[in-house]
């Protein structure tokens, strides 16, 4: 902590005020609280007009009365009482220092009264000197109050005292200050310290993980696998041990963020069954889950975090169960249009937990009944994590439990919703189903489910088979006898459905058995009454398809790299909207003045004018852009981004690299529900067949070109973004250079973070890493780091220019030999030029390069030639607009 301490530091302004008002109301007296330096940090209480009105509103009057406020306060802090003193106006005041831990770190000041009457040529002579008028000062001083010697030095110990007071308070706040700064210390080395150990750690744990997956793949004798086995087994739960320990630290400091996002319940539930059969493997265990057809399709929430809680529910369960069944149940209580309570409860078969037990379960480090579980791993941290990430997103848990019966555990959380329209969808037809499996939790469930979609159902023998009338018939293989697959045979009509464990790899005997993983559940059942493939439902259900258009919306684009804005064009091409774009602040205001637009996308960080501040300016200036969207585009989407964003105007963020899910989600989101149409089911094999693309898989140097397809989707997009990228290389990284020579660190700091952001566009990760730390460095304002390593990066930066030209170069121009030049000809290619520049289309811009390049250009025609080819290759549009101006207005 610093050592210099500030009085607002220590009091709050507001306990200060009430204390002054309160001596001001008792005393008559005008009263102030400064600072150490005799400057006030309150609102002044029974001031004088003398004081307020005139002296104070002079330049020097006012220094002279912080002056003597400082003063007075220094020599009370002497003499280790209060001091009186006869101010620089003529005044009666008193000062009492506030002190803490031996410092003034302030003065509580009263008086504004005289022991007798002002002397009028003095005041006059004072007014003369302060520039005042001398007859509204005279007459504002005979109205100072004139008191006697006595109730003056009574108001005067009064105030002493109140000072004494918050001495006392501004040292024992400066004492919990010491105290807090020591256990942050404390924390902040403890956190630090599990960090880089748990890096530590995790770095071999996964390197020996890896390997030993690697090893399973080979042809091993029995023992070797088994040994291998446990070997993998053991390094993931030390990675889950390392992971909780983290966590913990990260939640106790105060660090740990919730980043809530649109979500997917559903696709969550599907990958903790993934990992829960993973856990369970050979045990005699069922899993089962309850899940209701009515769950929304998207909320809003830390996916992460809920998954996380989900697991360590799920992982207790079947870590403390020996046989039986461990169940998954879901429910979504409408709390209001907007929002559900999403409830879920986690229960087992298990062992239970004695009473006694249950108040320590949510408690760090404990491990109840240790003498029974010595030999269960873990850090008894889940369940302390799992209640503070609640608590922390507003939500609740709670167990229950009997001893050697089993325990559920449940939580709630209230979740807003996305969107609507139900996870599973309903089967259309009536159907009638069979079972013959015998295990008691799988019926049971199935049976639920069944009444879900409104489907009969029968538990049947072998024997009641042929008297029965149904259209599907569930077994495990137990019950798949000879008997059953005959009465399959002879029934082509009704569906077998096997039920096998997930690893188990069956090919059915008969075209009308569908072997199925467990569990089974309202989502594969769905499929399965439905007639439909399950993976191809859960593709359906989980995948956010582009299925919608808008070829009505107006959307505007700003974003100062024109990579982002070629790829956030092409990403949004087949959504048929009508774009514009921007390349900076300012050009957006410039564009919303004259036209309006139904969302607009804005980039975070620009120069000049950022996104927050043209956000602002839109905001306050623009009535009717009080209500239309204003989406943020940052690379910079940690905890907190969103609230921070919407605090300052905007209403969403898209996190940079743009991927199309994630843009498509937020356009679903905040569009005019009038503006959205549904795609046509031809629209949509139309736009599969146009994203086919039979092409050799493209190789480029330095490049993670498939990373980069991910982000951007298709090869033809792909190339554009790289050829954006390629033609701005040697502009932008003369900038980098420029801003680190010149030291500009937040011009340097934008910069390196736009090459970031493209970089990871086009696949140059490598890069893209490094200017993130230099990027860091900017931030922290460390001019040293960025020295040091920013030639290293320009120069790799630069390196892609030569990597990239045979992809790009420009045409040479004909000198000699050419086509002849004329006005004609120069005014055509301007107005493709203007035409491209309002379209900031650089294909365009380039073909008119290109075209010109076929002349025979001589003297200035030349001169300017070059220069639009270099501004086109930098895309800078407005000294291509300058040139073209220019070069038209040229004498021929």
């Amino acid at each position: 902590m610093d050592n210099e301490l500030y009085l607002t530091d220590l009091i709050d302004r507001d306990v200060l005020q009430r204390i002054q008002d309160a001596f001001s109301d008792m005393t008559g007296m005008a009263a102030n609280t400064t600072d150490k330096n005799g400057i006030s940090v309150t609102e002044r209480s029974h001031f004088s007009d003398f004081c307020l009105k005139y002296t104070r509103r002079s330049e020097l009057g006012c220094r002279r009365c912080e002056y003597c406020n400082k003063r007075g306060a220094e020599i009370a802090m002497e003499k280790g009482n209060f001091s009186t003193y006869i101010c620089h106006a003529g005044l009666v005041d008193y000062a009492a220092p506030i002190i803490a831990n031996g410092q003034l770190v302030g003065s509580f000041i009263g008086g504004q009264v005289l022991l007798h009457e002002m002397d009028e040529a003095r005041v006059r002579k004072l007014a003369a000197e302060l520039k005042i008028d001398p007859d509204a000062y005279v007459s504002v001083a005979k109205k100072l109050p004139v008191l006697e010697k006595g109730k003056i030095e009574k108001a005067a110990n009064f105030l002493s005292v109140l000072a004494s007071i918050l001495s006392d308070m501004a040292y024992t706040k400066h004492q919990l200050m010491v105290g807090n700064s020591e256990v942050e210390r404390a924390i902040k080395m403890k956190s630090d310290f599990l960090a880089n150990m748990s890096h530590e750690i995790r770095t071999p744990m996964n390197a020996v993980i890896g390997m030993a997956e690697m090893a399973l793949r080979e042809d091993l004798p029995s023992a070797a696998r088994e040994y291998i086995s446990q070997i993998k087994s053991s390094g993931q739960t030390l990675l889950t041990i390392v992971n909780d320990i983290l966590d913990f630290s990260k939640i106790e400091s105060g660090k740990l963020s919730i980043v809530e996002e649109e979500y997917e319940p559903l696709s969550i539930i599907n990958d903790v069954i993934s990992m829960i059969l993973n856990r369970i493997g050979n045990k005699n265990l069922e899993l089962t889950l309850d899940i209701p057809l009515e769950l929304p399709y998207e909320l809003y929430g830390d996916s992460n975090r809920i998954k996380q809680i989900i697991v360590n529910l799920m992982n207790n369960a079947v870590k403390f169960t020996a046989g039986g069944e461990v169940h998954l149940s879901v429910e979504c209580e409408p709390i209001d249009e907007e929002t559900v309570l999403l409830k879920m409860a986690v229960s087992d078969t298990g062992q239970g937990i004695k009473k006694a037990d249950l108040g320590k379960l949510f408690q760090s480090f404990q491990q109840v009944d240790s003498k029974r579980n010595r030999n269960v791993e873990g850090t008894g941290l889940g369940l302390a994590i799992s209640k503070q990430l609640l608590t922390l997103m507003g939500g609740n848990i709670s167990v229950e439990s009997v001893y050697e019966k089993g325990s559920t555990f449940r939580f709630e959380l209230p979740s807003k919703i996305v969107t609507h329209r139900p996870s599973i969808p309903q089967v259309e037809e009536t159907m009638t189903v069979g079972n013959l499996v015998a295990n008691t939790y799988i019926r049971q469930q199935l049976k639920r489910d069944c009444e879900k979609f409104g489907a009969g159902y029968w538990e049947l023998t072998p024997d009641q088979l042929e008297e029965s009338s149904i259209h599907f018939l569930f077994m495990e293989k137990p019950q798949f006898s000879d008997k059953v697959e005959s009465f399959l045979q002879s029934h082509p009509e009704v569906t077998g459905v096997l039920l096998v464990k997930y690893n188990d790899k069956i090919q059915p005997s008969l075209n009308n058995i569908r072997v199925v993983a467990k569990p089974i559940y309202a989502l594969n059942l769905s499929a399965i009454l439905s007639g439909q493939d399950i993976f191809e439902v859960q593709e359906g259900i989980l995948a956010d398809d582009v299925n919608f258009v808008a070829p009505d919306a107006q959307i505007l684009i700003v974003d100062d790299n024109a990579i982002n804005l070629t790829v956030a064009e092409g990403l949004l091409e087949p959504l048929r909207m009508k774009i514009d774009t921007a390349l900076s602040g300012k050009e957006a205001i410039s564009l919303i003045s004259g036209k309006h637009y139904d969302l607009v996308f804005m980039d975070h960080m620009m120069p000049e004018v950022d996104g927050v501040e043209t956000t602002h300016i839109i905001r306050r200036f623009y009535d009717d852009y009080k209500d239309v969207p204003i989406i943020a585009l940052t690379a910079n989407a940690v905890g907190g981004t969103k609230e921070m964003l919407v605090g300052e105007g905007m209403n969403d963020f898209v996190p940079k690299p743009i991927e199309m899910r994630v843009i498509c989600a937020k356009l679903k989101q905040w569009l005019p529900p009038e503006k959205i149409k549904r795609r046509e089911e031809g629209d949509i094999i139309a736009a599969k067949q146009e994203e086919c693309d039979d092409e050799p898989d493209i190789e480029i140097e330095g490049l993670d070109v498939n990373a980069a397809l991910s982000l951007v989707g298709s090869k033809k997009l792909f190339f554009a973004v790289l050829k954006d990228y390629y033609l701005a290389i040697d502009k932008k990284s003369n900038l980098i250079k420029e801003y680190e020579t010149q030291e500009k660190i937040k011009e340097y700091t934008i910069e390196v973070h736009a090459l970031k952001s493209a970089s990871r566009q086009i696949g140059a990760m490598e890069l893209a890493q490094k200017a993130e730390r230099m990027e860091a460095a900017g931030n922290a304002g460390d001019i040293l780091l960025i020295h040091e390593f920013t030639d290293e990066v320009v120069s790799y930066y630069r390196w892609y220019k030569n990597i990239l030209a045979p992809y790009f170069e420009m045409p040479e121009e004909n000198v000699e030999g050419g086509l002849d030049f004329t006005q004609e000809i120069l005014k055509e290619q301007a107005e493709k030029m203007g035409d491209a520049l309002e379209e900031l289309d650089s294909d365009k811009m380039e073909e008119v390069v290109t075209e010109l390049a076929k002349y025979s250009l001589k003297d200035n025609h030349k001169e300017l030639y070059e220069h639009l080819k270099s501004a086109v290759q930098d895309i800078d549009t407005e000294s291509c607009e300058a040139i073209m101006d220019a070069w038209t207005k040229i004498q021929w």
